[in-house]
């Protein structure tokens, strides 16, 4: 993405010299390879610390197949379903975040559950789903005052 590459780069450099060389940065990529990327992960790491207001990446990596361990916010916990379609951490403690993923790498039947988990959770994101859910919103809205749908200029 976006992130100042040249900034982990340098935390890299000073604080994990021996994983500097395999990291990679691809930087924007388009959606077909950040598909295949995503399916391609054994993981799927999303340590934010905050600010998310949905964790609409979570559900793309889940999606694609790949297990996701999230920081626990409040919108990460949504989509994980409270830990069980993947796995939260604590925000900002980076010895829980090392251990789970530890856990995780030395588990592939883990790995595997928590990947179909997803799979399945991540169908109510599915838009034919949240359509019709924005549709009765819509319909409950109506049906409580028609009188001010038709005023506003819409169709009553």
């Amino acid at each position: 993405g976006r992130g100042d590459a040249d900034a982990v780069r340098r935390t890299l450099a000073r604080e994990a010299r021996e994983a500097r060389d395999s990291v990679t940065f691809l930087g924007l990529v388009d959606e077909q390879t950040r598909g295949e990327l995503l399916a391609s992960a054994n993981l799927y790491v999303a340590p934010n610390t905050g600010g998310e207001s949905f964790g609409i990446i979570l559900t793309e990596a889940m999606s694609a197949g790949a297990p996701v361990v999230a920081s626990d916010l409040n919108a990460f916990r949504r989509v994980l379903d409270d830990g069980r379609a993947g796995v939260l951490t604590p925000v900002g403690d980076p010895a829980a975040l090392a251990g789970a993923l530890c856990d995780l790498l030395t588990d592939p039947g883990r790995r595997t559950a928590l990947a179909a988990a997803g799979r399945r959770r991540v169908a109510a994101y599915d838009w034919t789903v949240v359509a019709g859910q924005v549709l009765r919103v819509y319909e409950q809205a109506i049906a409580a005052d028609p009188r001010r749908v038709g005023e506003s200029g819409l169709p009553a």
